[in-house]
């Protein structure tokens, strides 16, 4: 079963290009890192990683737009084809909107479970970047 969230909308105090420039290289990920974040690999186009919990994630960027959209599929064991989209709208200069999408199949128990923790990581994901960015 296909399950669609997306996080709020959050304001960055830059540029779409700037913005997109740091999301569209895997290597400046890194941030996130933390001391549930152990073997942080990437190379650009992919990043992996494992999370305490969560088991080996690992993140691939599939399709970019210029400025605009960025998106990742994610590999873990724990669901099939899952997505990322990160979507970029220029509000005005130095004045960049954001918002997540995640797209992901699993099975209708699980998707009960996961709903709400998923949305709170995006979430808590545009609050990073509003912070980064």
């Amino acid at each position: 079963m296909e399950v669609k969230v997306e996080s709020k909308i959050g304001r960055l105090r830059s540029s779409d290009d700037r913005i997109y420039a740091f999301l569209s290289d895997c290597n400046n990920f890194q941030f996130a890192a933390n001391d549930k974040v152990k073997n942080w690999q990437s190379d650009g186009e992919s990043c992996s990683f494992t999370v305490d919990g969560a088991g080996d994630i690992a993140f691939r960027i599939v399709e970019r737009h210029p400025n605009d959209l960025v998106k990742f599929s994610i590999e873990n064991v724990h669901a099939e084809n899952i997505f990322l989209w990160v979507q970029l709208k220029n509000a005005n200069p130095g004045d960049t909107r954001v918002k997540l999408t995640a797209k992901l199949d699993v099975n209708p128990v699980i998707r009960m479970f996961i709903s709400k923790p998923l949305k709170q990581g995006l979430d808590k994901i545009v609050e990073t970047l509003e912070n980064v960015c």
